[in-house]
């Protein structure tokens, strides 16, 4: 699931609509007075409101989207690994600051460890989450034609509807970023 500009960040509605500017037409007119559109007035507004909430009159554009979608995540949950190598686990609760992160082999815990961030590392991990752009990323990532390997999972923990994205013996193309980040917040290894 992709970050739905168009539901209202502030109450959550869908029933939204386009910005639009400049000259309206009569077409134009036609739809806002049948609350299709939104006339936004002769002039562009730079980082200017894209949507209108016809529920609650918010108005907002795709960067404020992007953070209160971000705002939503309470933590994250995730894996990779194989039989072979092994896996990693790790649980992040963003809401309380507790970091857990787990190596499995063979179906046995073999290392763990448990932390606690700090406020300024949660808000951190939040901007990098945003950088790595994690909300945006498929559902589901697979190679045709393998039927063993590595398989991951991140399951984004939100105020509202859980997001589960994973993948095998394929990645999206932040996974390495996104690793990274684990490794830094838990100190450990995780790939």
């Amino acid at each position: 699931m992709a970050i739905n500009y168009k539901q209202c960040p502030k109450c959550g509605a869908k029933n939204t609509v386009k910005i639009l500017y400049g000259m309206p037409t009569h077409e134009a007119i036609e739809q806002a007075e049948a609350g299709k559109i939104k006339l936004g007035g002769c002039c562009v507004i730079v980082g200017g409101p894209e949507y209108y909430c016809n529920d609650c009159d918010n108005e907002w554009n795709k960067e404020q989207a992007t953070e209160a979608a971000y705002e939503r995540i309470m933590g994250l949950k995730a894996s990779v690994g194989g039989y072979f190598g092994g896996s990693y686990s790790v649980e992040v609760d963003l809401t309380m600051g507790s970091i857990s992160w787990h190596y499995w082999d063979r179906g046995e815990i073999v290392d763990m460890e448990f932390k606690t961030a700090k406020e300024a590392t949660v808000k951190k991990v939040i901007e990098e989450l945003k950088m790595i752009d994690l909300l945006n990323w498929k559902r589901e990532y697979k190679e045709p034609g393998v039927l063993d390997g590595t398989s991951w999972s991140v399951e984004i923990i939100r105020n509202g509807r859980n997001i589960k994205k994973y993948g095998e013996n394929k990645y999206p193309d932040d996974w390495k970023a996104f690793c990274k980040l684990v490794r830094k917040i838990t100190g450990k290894s995780f790939s």
